[in-house]
């Protein structure tokens, strides 16, 4: 599984190594192996599987039965991109690990002005020129997502965003490197898709999406983009790892 080489968090990689094993190697009735097996398999230690395996029981995807074993409960599709939310990767990188081919539909690159709410989130005055990419994710032929990415002229202009967009807007920033990306700021919300969405995401208007609402920040607090992704429910699964705190 290669997870000493991963920069992520380890309990994050242990808990995508333990859903790739559920929907690869095993069914719905299923018994896992042994803690000690599992754990050498994905070297990774047993405290480490036991809190990746804690994160699955809550979500009904294993039961441990006491003395018996552990059991795979529920099915997991090949074609769900799962991650937890504690660290912060494109669309484009996730599915690329899941081994899904992604890529682009319908993508607008134009330069714009900002509305009020996007001037305040991003700091600027109302009518500020700003730039902004919009498309449709498509995942093995499927559309799963809408983006829409808007960051300030002064930081991306049109004609380099046009000349380097590969897909994902978070990957050219940090491929550019300046400004250098410190952190982000997410808001989750449910929305129905409306008639605009629905037609792109080929669901009906009522349809429930997932909203992802971002904020991008540099040094110091100044942020640099904002995005909104709009997903569909079935093709993703996003959790958090909640530690107990004072």
């Amino acid at each position: 599984m290669k997870l000493r080489t991963d920069p992520r968090p380890l309990y994050v990689q242990a808990e995508e190594a333990l859903h790739e094993l559920l929907s690869t190697r095993y069914r719905a009735g299923d018994r896992l192996p042994p803690e000690p097996q599992l754990a050498e398999e994905l070297g990774i230690s047993r405290s480490t599987l036991r809190e990746a395996m804690r994160s699955f029981e809550d979500r009904g995807l294993i039961s441990r039965r006491q003395g018996v074993g552990t059991f795979v409960t529920a099915p997991t599709r090949d074609d769900v991109i799962e991650s937890g939310l504690e660290s912060l990767e494109s669309l484009d990188a996730l599915a690329r690990r899941k081994g899904l081919d992604i890529s682009d539909r319908d993508v607008e690159i134009a330069a714009g002005t900002a509305d009020d709410e996007v001037a305040e989130r991003l700091r600027l005055p109302a009518g500020a020129p700003v730039v902004s990419v919009v498309r449709t994710k498509i995942a093995d032929g499927q559309p799963v997502a809408h983006i829409v990415d808007i960051v300030p002229a002064a930081i991306v202009g049109l004609d380099e965003l046009r000349a380097g967009f590969r897909g994902s807007v978070l990957d050219f920033l940090l491929e550019r490197g300046a400004p250098p990306l410190v952190y982000a700021w997410a808001r989750i919300n449910s929305t129905a898709a409306g008639p605009a969405l629905g037609q792109r995401l080929g669901v009906a208007p009522s349809a429930p999406l997932l909203l992802i609402e971002e904020s991008l920040y540099a040094a110091d607090n100044v942020p640099v983009g904002f995005a909104r992704n709009y997903f569909i429910p079935s093709y993703f699964q996003f959790h958090v790892i909640r530690r107990i705190g004072g």
